[in-house]
């Protein structure tokens, strides 16, 4: 078997297992009784990954992204965030009759399972970064020399792996998991330390203002003006 067959094989041995893993799992996030499952799933997957680039592939977890938490990385983390979530939101503000300053989170007696939904909302996304902008990432670079056509593959295999879980189409899904393959793709192509800890922060920032907190950044700019 060829590198490149090889490599082939195990994204697609990864991604599959991934989207079966997903469409199982999709009504068990909100079941307060299972979401322990949700959390055993995400940690298993991530010592897969990274078992299968220690042992099977005989490098560092670096390779993939893993590495060791920064300043830089953290502040990277934190301007990425609110880049995405200024994307995510500049249209609905400009092009609809919604304001997401009206968003505002809920006290945590009105919502008492919020912090735990956000909670399996930061592990999800630490492991989707780990599975597709550490180790897909970097073996998709490996076969192909176009990076668009990674960014726009990485783009497919994300957005299939979402629809997954939800089994109907959203636009405006698709457009946020474009714009944040673009944007992280694009991070790691130029940014020389490779590292998906600061995607992973920039996640988990989005997280919490897409949760109601982001209206302080909105007020922000429009106290500006």
């Amino acid at each position: 078997m060829t590198a490149k067959n090889k490599i082939t094989l195990q994204i697609a041995s990864i991604y599959i297992f991934v989207l079966l893993m997903g469409f199982l799992l999709r009504n068990y996030e909100t079941n307060n009784h299972y979401q322990w499952i949700i959390i055993f799933i995400s940690i298993f997957e991530i010592a897969m990954i990274c078992y299968i680039t220690g042992k099977v592939d005989g490098e560092p977890l670096g390779s993939i992204g893993l590495r060791n938490v920064s300043i830089m990385d953290i502040v990277h983390g934190v301007v990425l965030g609110v880049i995405l979530y200024l994307l995510y939101t500049v249209p609905v503000e400009l092009f609809t009759n919604m304001s997401v300053t009206s968003n505002r989170p809920l006290p945590f007696s009105e919502m008492p399972y919020l912090y735990t939904l956000l909670f399996l909302s930061f592990i999800n996304k630490i492991t989707e970064e780990v599975i597709f902008r550490g180790y897909i990432f970097t073996k998709l670079n490996q076969l192909l020399s176009s990076k668009w056509s990674v960014i726009l593959i990485s783009f497919l295999f994300i957005y299939v792996m979402n629809l997954s879980k939800t089994l109907s189409f959203n636009g405006l899904n698709m457009y946020g998991a474009f714009i944040t393959t673009v944007l992280y793709c694009y991070y790691l192509y130029y940014f020389s330390r490779k590292s998906i800890i600061p995607l992973i922060i920039s996640d988990c920032l989005l997280i919490i203002l897409r949760a109601g907190y982001g209206y302080i950044i909105w007020e922000a700019i429009y106290s500006l003006f």
